[in-house]
């Protein structure tokens, strides 16, 4: 493996691709089968979860555990969804996903690890004060968007959710990643200075 592919990092198409994939798929199956339009997606999305995988895995050589979690919840929610006909489980996805990723994160901390510096760790130079704060901030952010999907799902229509899912939490998630960067960029610039 060369030291160029090891370098790169994983792209937003990575983590957002499958559910573009879903998305697209929902809506275009819901104009001909609006009863089965979910359980499409799901098969869809399960699809799109293992290719994404796979594209990991040959452009940047490694599969990261937060992309192995998500795919062994995402398919296993998937199948479960399909099989038992039963779309309360695809709807919970991804409050389990975030509820998991908070509880990990906010949990390492209490025990003295940063389980957010080890998986991020490769993406920035950052003071270990520096990985603590984004960390309880990215774990407590988990736990809101686990709030957030359970508050739509229970309220809101099937359609809602589904578009939801890159209308609503992708803007989230960018809008909260912009709040972070002047903290990124203050302790990357007092790095940079300590270098000179």
């Amino acid at each position: 493996m060369s030291e160029q592919t090891q370098s790169k990092k994983p792209s937003l198409w990575i983590d957002y691709g499958p559910v573009i994939a879903y998305v697209v798929t929902f809506n275009v199956a819901r104009r001909f089968s609006p009863d089965n339009a979910l359980y499409i997606g799901a098969g869809i999305f399960a699809i799109a979860v293992m290719i994404a995988m796979v594209y990991s895995k040959i452009t940047y050589g490694k599969i990261s555990t937060m992309l192995w979690v998500t795919a062994v919840i995402v398919i296993g929610s998937a199948a479960i969804t399909i099989g038992f006909q039963n779309k309360t489980i695809f709807y919970m996805k991804p409050t389990a996903i975030n509820i998991l990723f908070g509880t990990t994160i906010i949990g390492s901390l209490l025990m003295g690890k940063n389980v957010f510096k080890a998986m991020m760790g490769e993406a920035y130079q950052l003071p270990d004060t520096a990985w603590r704060t984004l960390a309880w901030r990215w774990g407590f952010f988990f736990f809101f968007l686990a709030g957030v999907n359970e508050y739509v799902w229970r309220n809101f229509s099937e359609t809602f959710w589904s578009n939801f899912k890159l209308g609503g939490m992708f803007p989230l998630t960018i809008a909260f990643t912009m709040l972070n960067i002047p903290l990124l960029m203050k302790h990357m610039t007092v790095q940079n200075d300590d270098k000179n």
